[in-house]
């Protein structure tokens, strides 16, 4: 038995000391093979994030977010700084939220725009995590300590690709806009991108999903609330961008029970109705979440308002 022990220390000191090995050379040799792809724009973002303590508007959410405002507009409706934090809902809304703690102040308003409130609170696509943090110290902080677990089981695939990349020279392509780290401007929108609209082919291959509400997402944001609250910045919810047409099966009337849901189950407010947020298809860009120039103008338009509102009403409750 004692001899059967000392086996598998030594198997588990020889693979400690091999997997050591490989980390250290991806980390101090290979370095980023992903530094232009479009999850590399979560670098500079956070160092907008970072590089702003005064009063500002931090927008999160997936990549609805990344392409569905005009960062801009909002600055100038309100004379705050705005950080556009928008990336990949393959990350997940905890990967978002996470990225948005990393530097909330007094005065902030942090506004949540996810797709969905009933995520599993983990990391969705672990691969795309791995890509997305590609040796940046700015990025790990981002992780959780529960997250490192499932990470670790997508790490052998990943290095993989991360060594063949580096080997065969294929690292740090420039992938063409709007799916690359160049096309973000300096707020975080996506801004270059060639206008089209919504692919007809998604009638048939994609629908939209109603938004639920569930128990793990609802817990943690409302924990975030808290974070703000400390923090004396303020924690709000606003609408997507949904299509109104044949990709989406729901009625008005059934995201208008998914918003009093949402509502009664959150600690902080909701500004937004979402029937406000439906837009035609001509307003969508290739996918179902993401939308064109006319379609991020008019849901800049919308959170303005629903901002505007908000403000006007928590003024008239102070006075």
């Amino acid at each position: 038995m004692k001899r059967f022990i000392k086996k598998i220390l030594v198997f588990l000191f020889i693979f400690s000391s091999i997997s050591a090995c490989i980390i250290a050379f991806d980390y101090a040799v290979i370095g980023p093979q992903y530094k232009y792809s479009y999850n590399a724009a979560a670098i500079d973002k956070i160092n907008r994030l970072k590089s702003i303590n005064e009063p500002k508007i931090i927008l999160v959410g997936n990549s609805n977010v990344a392409f569905g405002f005009d960062s801009r507009l909002i600055e100038e409706a309100f004379n705050m700084p705005v950080v556009n934090l928008g990336l990949h809902g393959g990350l997940g809304n905890a990967f978002h939220e996470e990225m948005a703690k990393q530097n909330i102040n007094k005065g902030d308003i942090v506004i949540i725009c996810h797709s969905n409130f009933s995520d599993s609170d983990t990391i969705v696509d672990k691969e795309l995590a791995l890509i997305t943090y590609d040796n940046s110290e700015i990025i790990f902080p981002i992780f959780r300590k529960k997250d490192y677990a499932d990470l670790l089981t997508a790490y052998p695939a990943h290095i993989r690709r991360v060594y063949s990349a580096w080997l065969t020279h294929r690292g740090n392509q420039k992938p063409p806009a709007p799916y690359s780290r160049a096309a973000f401007n300096e707020y975080g929108d996506i801004e270059d991108r060639p206008e089209l609209t919504i692919r007809d082919e998604l009638f048939a291959t994609e629908q939209s999903e109603l938004p639920m509400v569930g128990e793990a997402c609802v817990n943690r944001l409302n924990s975030l609330n808290d974070y703000c609250r400390e923090r004396g910045a303020q924690l709000l919810v606003a609408g997507y961008p949904i299509q109104r047409g044949k990709c989406n099966g729901y009625s008005e009337a059934e995201y208008i029970e998914f918003q009093k849901e949402l509502k009664a189950a959150l600690k902080f407010p909701v500004i937004s109705n979402y029937t406000d947020y439906f837009y035609p298809y001509d307003y969508f860009y290739g996918t179902l979440l993401h939308l064109n120039n006319t379609g991020r103008k008019a849901r800049t338009q919308q959170l303005i308002s629903d901002l505007t509102n908000w403000m006007a009403g928590e003024a008239r409750s102070s006075s």
